[in-house]
């Protein structure tokens, strides 16, 4: 009797405990088997005509698909649903877009994130008597819902035959692209788990007010003195936009404030291949006179563009920028900075 009691209070602990652990890690399961799978579309990459870059570029988006199929936290947008999207916004194959091209090319395929760049196979010689075989691909994953670069990468393989460097190319996109999805997941979780601001009180703020730069001749215009600019810094263009011969606009919102420092950058047209970056880093390094109100220093923001493009010779290839109000293009101020630079 003694050795029945003992028996039914160990199997009352066990059934207990199983109970415990059960109720604690019931939300973790329920949370993670309830989140929608991320829905990525393939738009396609940039190529020649030629055969080579035609199978390279199915071979790869072949492997894009098969790592996409095996990981159950991602959904393939279908190419029946991605084509006929992409034509209703008359999207016309550009790896240049705006953050609003990008949204709109977003918003009418029903994706998440959407997977462009550019991708060739090339005979390159790196001496004289010498050539090889190159396969590359510039890939450019897109944030649909901000119109975002959200990743850049490049990735090159050289070999003594087209063959070998398009093999080696599929197997380096295999082994990158789960790094590709954490990072597509890392960034909608983030987009998920952004705070609200917190709500209005009664008390005052002094808020740093920003004025967009004025148009010619408009009431706003009166009293305003634009930035005078000392120095500018040419923004390099990169190895990766050498090797892929790209030409490409980049523009950006600039904050230049009251104290003489440039403030916020954001971009507005991306281009990938590091030169985003490399304009971002040459604004940066500006020197200037801060905007005027009535004789006051004051916060002024204004779009910035620079064009890039390779050449053949040691003429520069980035176009002197342009400060330009937002979302008026239409208007020229290059003589806030005077064209140092020959264009392209």
């Amino acid at each position: 009797m003694f050795g029945s009691s003992i028996h039914w209070h160990s199997a009352l602990y066990l059934l207990l405990r199983a109970l415990f652990v059960s109720l604690i890690c019931a939300p973790t399961v329920s949370v993670h088997a309830h989140e929608a799978p991320l829905r990525v579309a393939i738009v396609g990459f940039n190529h020649s005509p030629s055969r080579e870059s035609v199978a390279t570029s199915s071979k790869v988006e072949a492997a894009i698909n098969d790592v996409i199929g095996q990981d159950s936290r991602v959904a393939l947008v279908d190419e029946t649903i991605v084509r006929p999207a992409l034509a209703g916004v008359r999207f016309d194959g550009s790896i240049n877009m705006t953050r609003d091209e990008a949204r709109r090319a977003g918003a009418a395929i029903g994706c998440d994130f959407f997977i462009t760049g550019k991708l060739e196979v090339v005979t390159r010689s790196d001496k004289k008597a010498e050539s090889h075989e190159e396969a590359f691909v510039g890939v450019m994953i897109v944030n649909a819902r901000s119109g975002e670069l959200a990743l850049f990468d490049f990735l090159s393989e050289k070999a003594p035959s087209r063959e070998i460097a398009v093999n080696a190319l599929e197997l380096a996109i295999r082994r990158r692209f789960a790094g590709y999805i954490d990072r597509m997941l890392e960034i909608r979780a983030r987009a998920q788990t952004i705070a609200a601001p917190p709500p209005a009180t009664a008390r005052t703020t002094v808020i740093n007010l920003i004025e967009d730069l004025p148009d010619q001749d408009s009431p706003r215009s009166v009293g305003f003195k634009p930035p005078q600019f000392i120095s500018r810094v040419k923004p390099g263009y990169t190895t990766e936009a050498e090797q892929a011969d790209i030409t490409a606009t980049v523009e950006m919102m600039v904050v230049f404030l009251s104290d003489g420092d440039v403030g916020t950058i954001e971009i507005t047209r991306w281009a990938g291949f590091g030169l985003d970056e490399s304009a971002a880093a040459a604004v940066r390094q500006f020197k200037f006179s801060p905007a005027l109100r009535d004789g006051k220093p004051i916060n002024v923001r204004a779009m910035i563009r620079y064009n890039f493009r390779r050449v053949n010779d040691s003429s520069d290839q980035r176009e002197a920028p342009t400060p330009q109000p937002p979302e008026k293009p239409e208007r020229d101020l290059k003589p806030l900075f005077k064209p140092t630079y020959r264009r392209p």
